[in-house]
């Protein structure tokens, strides 16, 4: 007869790694002895990994029931109702582990993680996320919880900070980095946070929200571009020349900057965009196109100026402002696009 400990022991040690082979090992155990709570929460958290909140949510009501004492079923079903999306909840029950354990740190990183889903963080929410970091120093996850409830304060300084404390500990840890590269980008450090994005999709490829970030960037740094040029053409009616070399300062500035700060990770992410987002790399297409010109206007124009004849000019004012035109269009029909995907 297999006894108790080895049991809910080894079903303990498989839950993270594969937790339908340990939901599968405490079935029949269970089902002998339905009255312990230990194998009763092993369960409840095998059932979250498998995405199955109602049956965790049971299975740690259960263990409440048997336990009333202990944090731990409370903490479960904090996380149970949270992929329930029921938040709110959530929040009284972490603070309900709290009271039943003020010692252990996950009670007081449930409080602040409770906190962010619900969207309401507060005096109480920085609190716990550094009580939490004063119980467990060495736990990479209480740095990152500081970080973000610094970051969903604005404070980026002070998130970065704890997000860079997170990878000394973990080097390898996917969600710091991709929580650093979000904190970066607040902080408008482009190219540093180009490079965070693009390291936590080699660490961790199923991260989604990493690609999205990338994509995000690509869309902002393409309607800046946008925008420098529509007001390069304005401009470049009463005073062509003066818009030429503001335009060209604002080229040299940006791809100088590029190739000192972005380095190669950001030209591989550029020209990986080509193949991922077609319409985002014509629309950068145009509104370059449409620069160039507006550079090259008075260059071509001076020939024509004892002659009077305004045509080349107009031609490239009026070309110009198609390609803009184009870009508008081509920037709907992706928004249009991303929507509906």
């Amino acid at each position: 007869m297999i006894e108790h400990g080895s049991v809910v022991g080894a079903a303990s040690q498989l839950v993270r790694a594969n937790p339908a082979a340990a939901l599968r090992l405490l079935t029949p155990y269970l089902a002998r002895e339905p009255d312990d709570p230990d194998a009763l929460c092993v369960a409840a958290q095998a059932q979250l990994g498998l995405s199955e909140p109602e049956q965790a949510l049971s299975s740690a009501r259960r263990a409440g029931r048997l336990a009333p004492h202990d944090d731990w079923p409370l903490r479960l079903q904090t996380l149970a109702l949270h992929q329930l999306g029921r938040d709110w909840d959530a929040q009284n029950l972490a603070r309900h582990s709290v009271a039943a354990n003020p010692g252990h740190w996950q009670t007081h990183y449930l409080v602040a993680c409770a906190d962010l889903w619900a969207n309401a963080v507060t005096d109480h929410t920085v609190a716990a996320a550094a009580q939490a970091r004063t119980l467990a120093p060495d736990e990479p996850s209480t740095h990152e919880i500081v970080g973000q409830v610094a970051l969903a304060q604005g404070r980026t300084r002070q998130a970065v900070a704890a997000f860079e404390a997170a990878l000394a500990l973990d080097p390898e840890d996917a969600v710091a980095a991709h929580e650093l590269a979000r904190a970066q980008l607040r902080r408008f450090r482009i190219a540093k946070s180009v490079k965070g994005f693009l390291a936590v999709g080699r660490m961790d490829p199923t991260i989604r929200q990493t690609h999205l970030n990338l994509r995000h960037l690509a869309v902002r740094a393409t309607l800046v571009l946008h925008y420098a040029v529509f007001g390069a053409l304005l401009l470049s009616r009463p005073q062509p020349v003066l818009a030429a070399i503001l335009l060209t300062a604002f080229a040299t500035v940006v791809l100088g900057w590029t190739r000192l700060r972005g380095g190669p990770a950001l030209y591989r992410f550029a020209r990986g965009l080509w193949r991922t987002d077609r319409l985002l790399v014509s629309w950068a297409g145009l509104a370059s196109g449409a620069g160039l010109l507006l550079i090259i206007r008075p260059v071509l124009s001076i020939g024509h100026r004892q002659t009077g004849n305004p045509l080349p000019q107009q031609n490239l004012l009026d070309l110009a402002l198609l390609m803009l035109l184009a870009g508008v269009v081509i920037s709907w029909v992706r928004r249009n696009r991303v929507r509906a995907d």
